[in-house]
């Protein structure tokens, strides 16, 4: 029988860790979709009318209001927890009230809207942290969500639909779901309903149907969808192979992402990399005191976190300190971005690399494709 590798050892304490932290939690299913109007919110609903024509104990929490008949017709007859209403300049807005369902407590209760950001002077910022409370209190949650909201997919999406998408969740709501159901629809019968006004009104539909919804980006942001589901799924079977023993899961990868104060879209492309490959991601910055950049810094520092990422801070000649942690560490792929000042880094740094550690390197260019990031990939570099 093959010995493990202390790396493989480590991972597999890792994943156990957190399968049983996972198995106290209560059960989350996302309902994803690729565009408005797709049917997550209608699929929901099914599903749950179902569930409680059998007994479940079912509530909605929360349901995003639609000027769609079908799907507002299957909401009457459930029990409602009463939304929040929430005085904001001259409108009112209208929250979920976290505090009712958990003092409620039922089986199961249904939240539109995962990446929805909540309105200042709730206890929590964002919805996803407060069905995470709902999980704890051992309430199982339906949501929805459009691929677009995923944080790791912010650049590709906001190069195909040429908007940058506000609300995010990290990735890992996404990943440790208990179940995604896939809710889809071809691009062109939902440029029909869209056309028809079963998604929007005429005003709204109109400008709709001149930005967003245009049959090339909806093919796109569907592959998309179609590719980070396959993703999870590889991801959760290999996590299973290595608790039980299957070294196949191992791939020995490990990414390293150089991070500054302006790279966030690296960051998203190493992360990205790092789950196709069932790597190991690891951050590395410069402390800096140029006090400007602090901020951003931070910023991207707690990106890199979100994914998992470990922090590695350096000081004064990064390319040294990339080319001795890159050895010491076992990197096998670097994650850089196009550096303002690339003759700090030139021949010294791949001179300095190469030399300790026989490495590929990713260059990721800040030049993004239609569909594709498009970046270099090769043994020697020349800047």
């Amino acid at each position: 029988m093959q010995r493990q590798s202390p790396e493989q050892i480590l991972k597999k304490l890792e994943v156990k860790a957190k399968e049983e932290e996972k198995n106290k939690l209560a059960k989350l299913k996302i309902f994803l979709g690729y565009a408005a109007g797709s049917g997550k919110t209608y699929a929901m609903l099914s599903e749950a009318r179902t569930l409680r024509d059998n007994g479940v104990d079912v509530v909605l929490g929360y349901i995003e209001p639609h000027d769609r008949p079908e799907t507002m017709a299957l909401a009457q007859g459930f029990e409602s927890i009463a939304n929040l209403e929430i005085p904001y300049k001259n409108i009112v807005l209208k929250e979920f009230d976290l505090d009712a369902t958990l003092k409620r407590k039922p089986a199961l209760v249904l939240v539109d809207e995962l990446a929805h950001t909540n309105a200042k002077g709730l206890r929590n910022e964002k919805r996803f942290q407060d069905i995470e409370e709902l999980l704890k209190a051992g309430i199982d949650v339906y949501t929805t969500l459009n691929i677009q909201h995923l944080e790791s997919l912010n650049d590709l999406v906001a190069n195909i639909s040429k908007i940058e998408v506000k609300e995010r969740i990290p990735d890992r709501i996404f990943d440790e779901a208990d179940q995604v159901e896939l809710v889809d629809i071809e691009p062109n019968k939902l440029l029909k309903r869209m056309q028809d006004g079963k998604i929007y009104k005429e005003k709204q539909a109109k400008l709709a149907l001149e930005n967003f919804f245009r049959q090339e980006r909806l093919i796109a942001l569907r592959e998309i969808a179609l590719r980070r589901l396959a993703s999870r799924v590889n991801l959760r079977a290999s996590e299973q192979r290595l608790i039980n023993d299957d070294l196949a899961y191992h791939t020995g990868e490990h990414i390293l992402v150089c991070i500054n104060a302006s790279n966030a879209k690296v960051i998203r492309a190493a992360a990205r990399l790092a789950l196709a490959f069932h790597a190991k991601l690891s951050a590395l910055y410069i402390k800096n005191p140029n006090i400007k950049e602090e901020k951003a810094l931070e910023e991207n520092i707690e990106l890199a976190k979100s994914f998992d990422a470990e922090i590695i801070s350096v000081y004064d000649d990064i390319a040294r300190q990339i080319a001795e942690y890159s050895s010491l560490s076992n990197v096998s792929k670097i994650v850089l971005g196009k550096n303002k000042d690339k003759k700090s880094l030139k021949k010294r740094f791949l001179k300095l690399l190469l030399k300790k550690h026989p490495i590929l390197i990713y260059i990721l260019l800040m030049k993004i494709k239609f569909l594709l990031l498009k970046y270099e990939v090769k043994k020697v570099l020349i800047f």
